[in-house]
């Protein structure tokens, strides 16, 4: 997620002369593991229409092609007037927010261990969406189940740096944050065995822009809600999706207070989907060694 999130910042400096200022849709393909060090983005224009600019940009490293990605910019400033064409409250059809409590009453949680990001980022994870997952839960009690399937997980999600800010290219790094599918399964799944010594790298993603980034005292500006689903789990090589919803957030975690509509007033800022794979982790350090 942070290397795509760079190859967005490249983008966005390259369209911020132009009309189409804003990423409305991302694809990414990752080819190779990138390392800590220098690399290089490379920017093409494919098409230049009256809404949409169409880049292809590819991210090189040491030589070779590491990550390769198609991008369109827009303009995402809402249209005043005219036949409104865009679902929010207080329509019973509109997405709310998913999560269950208002960051004021979260408590921050530990992250991964393995992450080397932390002193740069913290979360409060939402344990009653976590509860779900159990083989228990009322989800799961029905003796024929249809659809349903999967697990969630959701938090709220913070760069701790105070001159830290949320920007276009910082939404594939927490798109990427969530904890993967055979993480959150029960020790009862045989494919959660296993699971916390596993490396998850992901092969393609995707990202659609809902938004622009909140730039109001409504909205925090270094803090946003977290909600993820994944549905599959399959062999070979354990492939698995997730689709993570990136939301504006009324306040930093541990601050602000609970307010009579506070729900209604957040928005949806991007939905990232993936497909990842599941292997080894002494695979991704020999990668990294490289």
């Amino acid at each position: 997620g942070y290397t795509l999130g760079q190859v967005v910042e490249a983008c966005t400096r390259f369209q911020s002369e132009t009309i189409h200022k804003d990423p409305v849709h991302v694809t990414a393909h990752f080819l190779h593991a990138t390392t800590v060090g220098p690399a290089e983005v490379r920017v093409s224009v494919q098409k230049i229409g009256k809404n949409f600019t169409n880049l292809l940009a590819n991210l090189a490293q040491g030589g070779h092609i590491t990550l390769t990605s198609h991008l369109i910019f827009g303009d995402l400033t809402p249209v005043p007037g005219g036949v409104p064409r865009s679902l929010a409250a207080p329509s019973p059809y509109a997405r709310r927010l998913p999560l269950l409590n208002h960051p004021s009453a979260a408590v921050r949680d530990r992250m991964r261990h393995a992450w080397k990001f932390q002193s740069l980022l913290s979360w409060s994870i939402d344990h009653a969406i976590l509860a779900r997952n159990a083989a228990r839960s009322q989800t799961r009690a029905d003796t024929e189940i249809i659809g349903g399937g999967g697990a969630e997980w959701g938090a709220w999600c913070e760069l701790t740096r105070t001159e830290d800010e949320i920007k276009p290219s910082s939404i594939p790094f927490f798109g990427d944050t969530s904890i993967n599918l055979p993480s959150l399964l029960p020790d009862s799944e045989p494919a959660s065995h296993g699971a916390l010594d596993c490396w998850y790298p992901t092969m393609i993603m995707t990202i659609e822009f809902k938004a622009r980034i909140p730039s109001s005292q409504d909205h925090a500006s270094r803090t946003v809600g977290l909600y993820s689903k994944s549905r599959f789990l399959t062999d070979p090589h354990g492939r698995h999706n997730a689709c993570v919803e990136v939301w504006t957030a009324p306040s930093a975690i541990g601050q602000g207070k609970l307010e009579a509509g506070w729900r209604d007033k957040q928005y949806c800022i991007a939905v990232v989907d993936q497909m990842a794979l599941t292997l080894p982790m002494d695979l991704n350090h020999r990668q990294g060694s490289r």
